[in-house]
């Protein structure tokens, strides 16, 4: 088998990196370095006072890969996490090896940007309580809240856990997000997840995406919706490791 891959897993807003337990296991089966971590406002991170933006957000991933000394990564991630995937590829591109944008945009439209204006004012009246449930409604669809109450459960818990005002502080950043006319200048190779049923960040926004990266591979995947990577392991994981073993090792 060639030698493995470095990828660094960058989780969604409201989650932690134990998002990616599972697939980080099997990733490290295959041979690959796997590293994670938990975003400002997250898990066991810090929340400086905001509000962030998306720039700052990957000068932190920059800086983070830059201090452990393993750039450039395979980058990987979902919905928040993609969005800086994105603008780390285009702000700091030596530290990016190749990228996997799943389940996320490249930009909002006006009235999407009014929801998430509408979520801030939401958590700041009511807390996160006022929103999780919301949430969890996107991230998985009907059937799998169904046939998963623990999991879902067990991720409402964390949204909770999250600080409220770093909480806030990604929404700023993600509901301000434009790269759509910077992809272009994406230089790497690029894997485009969506999920057929995500709502929030539908198979059309990251068909845009794939469109303008060049040689950018989309794959949606079916019966998933927002967190694809929980609904959809097996499927995911498929998708990433067809990728993964195109790409050179150097």
């Amino acid at each position: 088998m060639p030698s493995g891959l470095t990828l660094m897993l960058s989780h969604a807003l409201g989650c932690d990196l134990r998002m990616w337990d599972a697939l980080a296991a099997h990733l490290r089966a295959q041979g690959h370095r796997v590293l994670r971590y938990d975003q400002r406002g997250h898990g066991r991170s810090a929340a400086p006072p905001g509000p962030y933006t998306m720039a700052q957000l990957a000068d932190d991933a920059a800086a983070l890969i830059e201090r452990l000394g393993v750039g450039p990564v395979v980058w990987v991630g979902l919905s928040m996490g993609g969005m800086v995937g994105q603008e780390l590829a285009l702000r700091h591109p030596s530290a990016v090896r190749a990228l996997v944008l799943a389940n996320t945009t490249s930009g909002y439209p006006p009235e999407a940007q009014a929801g998430w204006a509408q979520r801030i004012e939401g958590i700041r009246q009511g807390g996160l309580e006022a929103v999780v449930d919301g949430a969890l409604q996107r991230w998985f669809h009907e059937g799998f809240r169904a046939e998963h109450p623990g999991t879902v459960a067990l991720w409402r818990e964390r949204v909770l856990a999250c600080d409220p005002a770093g909480y806030i502080a990604c929404c700023e950043a993600i509901s301000q997000i434009d790269t759509t006319r910077r992809l272009p200048a994406i230089d790497v190779p690029a894997l485009v997840i969506a999920g057929a049923l995500d709502a929030g960040t539908p198979p059309a926004m990251a068909t845009r995406i794939a469109q303008a990266v060049a040689g950018a591979r989309l794959v949606v995947l079916p019966e998933a919706s927002h967190l694809s990577v929980l609904e959809q392991p097996a499927a995911f994981a498929a998708a990433l490791d067809a990728w993964l073993a195109g790409l050179p090792r150097v």
